[in-house]
């Protein structure tokens, strides 16, 4: 098991270096090419594009990766069941979001919403197919295809920036790239076993939609104090420092995100075993708050000298704000592992309640002081929310 965690740590570790550093690279070329307006397009519409993934993948990829490491010999009936269940509620998604899009004033904002709807599709199916064979251990597979998205993406972009082409063909370009990824991967889903009963595809969107919620609460749960911050009226210049303060505290959660994709398929079989939940959720919480309270005090000493170096000198006043907010990582780290066991032992429900419970509380805590604390307000409550979590 050791062996194999490691394994999968190391090749999920390597893919998300590749493919983070793809996007950076691409968003360097979009505000050299493009200038601060075209970076700002290209970064509202593909965040909408991955928030769009999270919806429509109607979180079969968790589903997918357990049930797969519990039955392999069924594996290729779970996909299809996955593609079926997906492509049923995905198209009416994709009409809503076509129909939503035109209702967008700014022109090149619309057009690169439009561009980037292919994207949210393939990726979609991307990371479905990939997470069959994450299920047996091969974290390999998506992470190739995804590098492969990201290269054709970004060469792509380079070459219609040089072109001259307006900024929402980024959008083009990173749809051809998916759809690259995925031309890839479905060569190597032929030889996946299929063995068994065909699949429950209502069983499989009652495990699945807790996932998706769980997706779509953690990403708020993250960047929702922005949106409060600007509500409440506090500058956008405050709202900077908050913003380079948290992309370095929240960077670091990568960390227990590969572990616990690379532990799932370990904790899937354990599960099926009849593993104690109660057990080993306690040495993964333990663990997880150990490794993150060492990340805290790592960046409460020289965090002030990251962001310095990594925004400038002029980003000084969000050295407090950090020192502050890492005092979340224990907790989130923690939470990030603990998911992975209830997910494993089919608990998912119990960490959507948390996740729910938690931005509810984040919410309410950050209405009421940030008019009486500003941008310190949810530098202090972060800390505070994933801790009780």
């Amino acid at each position: 098991m050791i062996t194999k965690v490691l394994r999968n740590t190391v090749w999920l570790g390597t893919g998300e270096v590749a493919i983070k550093g793809g996007l950076f690279a691409a968003m360097i070329l979009i505000a050299r090419g493009s200038g601060p307006a075209g970076a700002g397009t290209f970064s509202v519409a593909f965040s909408a594009a991955v928030v769009a993934v999270l919806i429509l993948a109607l979180g079969q990829q968790e589903v997918l990766i357990r049930e797969v490491a519990r039955s392999p010999h069924n594996a290729r009936s779970l996909v299809q069941g996955s593609d079926s269940l997906q492509f049923r509620f995905g198209r009416w998604l994709l009409i809503a979001a076509l129909i939503s899009v035109f209702f967008v004033n700014d022109r090149d904002l619309r057009l690169a919403l439009l561009a980037f709807l292919p994207y949210a599709a393939l990726r979609t199916a991307t990371v479905t197919r990939g997470a069959a064979f994450k299920g047996l251990d091969r974290m390999d597979v998506e992470t190739r295809a995804r590098c492969l998205e990201v290269i054709v993406a970004v060469g792509l972009v380079a070459l219609c920036l040089g072109f001259g082409w307006p900024v929402w063909t980024a959008g083009a370009a990173f749809s051809v790239g998916a759809g690259a990824g995925l031309l890839w991967l479905a060569r190597r889903v032929g030889g996946l076993r299929r063995e068994g009963e065909p699949v429950n595809q209502s069983s499989m969107l009652a495990e699945g939609w807790p996932f998706m919620a769980l997706a779509v609460l953690s990403q708020l749960l993250t960047h929702a104090d922005r949106f409060l911050l600007a509500l409440c009226g506090v500058s956008t210049s405050e709202i900077g420092f908050w913003g380079a303060a948290g992309t370095i505290v929240w960077a670091s959660m990568a960390l227990p995100q590969l572990i616990a994709v690379s532990l799932y398929p370990s904790l899937s079989r354990m599960a099926e075993r009849g593993g104690s939940t109660r057990r080993i959720g306690f040495a993964a919480a333990t663990v997880g708050a150990a490794v993150g309270l060492v990340f805290a005090a790592v960046l409460w000493l020289f965090g002030g000298a990251l962001i310095r170096l990594a925004f400038g000198q002029e980003f000084g006043p969000a050295a407090p704000l950090l020192e502050r907010a890492v005092w979340a990582l224990p907790g989130a780290f923690a939470m990030m592992v603990v998911g992975a066991v209830l997910a494993a032992w089919r608990q998912q429900r119990r960490s959507l309640w948390v996740m729910t419970a938690a931005l509810g509380l984040s919410v309410a805590l950050n209405l009421f002081w940030i008019p009486r604390e500003g941008v310190l307000a949810p530098a202090s409550i972060a800390p505070l929310v994933y801790n009780l979590a």
